[in-house]
């Protein structure tokens, strides 16, 4: 018995049909893995994006506690003496309890307010200390400085 070419018996432009199912076959799972690995990069890239944003949030608020610290430092220093004019403060990442180290500069300003009883604690907070992504928080707290520490302080007449 001999087998029968069904393809002889189609019409020639339902040949062309049939090749044409052939490729649309292939192609539709080709534009959907396109599509799917599409959406999965903007989402992989959206992810980095936030992680990025946590990260300088995180570090934000690193460099706030440093320089909260340092005004707590400060004023410690004063009660002890009055001359503290300032340094930087280095604080490790051991310290910190973080990957990074940290810096606060600490500055003293007598001069900008005509108080003799009030001071301008300025620090400047860097964290990670050294790093070029740094976050780096300025603040400022006047200080009244107690009535006892500067009659004690003053130069004896």
């Amino acid at each position: 018995m001999k087998s029968i070419d069904h393809n002889f018996l189609l019409p020639q432009n339902d040949k062309r049909r049939n090749h044409f199912r052939k490729g649309a076959v292939v192609i539709i799972p080709l534009v959907c893995l396109i599509l799917t690995l599409a959406i999965i990069g903007e989402l992989l890239k959206q992810t980095s994006i936030e992680l990025n944003q946590l990260k300088k949030s995180q570090h934000n608020l690193q460099a706030i506690w440093l320089s909260e610290a340092a005004v707590q430092r400060t004023v410690n220093r004063l009660t002890e003496d009055l001359t503290y004019s300032g340094e930087t403060w280095q604080i490790s990442p051991q310290e910190i309890g973080g990957p990074y180290p940290g810096e606060v500069v600490i500055e003293i300003d007598r001069d900008l307010i005509q108080d003799p009883s009030m001071i301008l604690i300025r620090t400047k907070a860097s964290y990670p200390a050294k790093a070029i992504e740094r976050v780096r928080v300025i603040r400022e707290w006047p200080v009244q400085l107690s009535n006892t520490a500067i009659e004690n302080n003053s130069p004896s007449q």
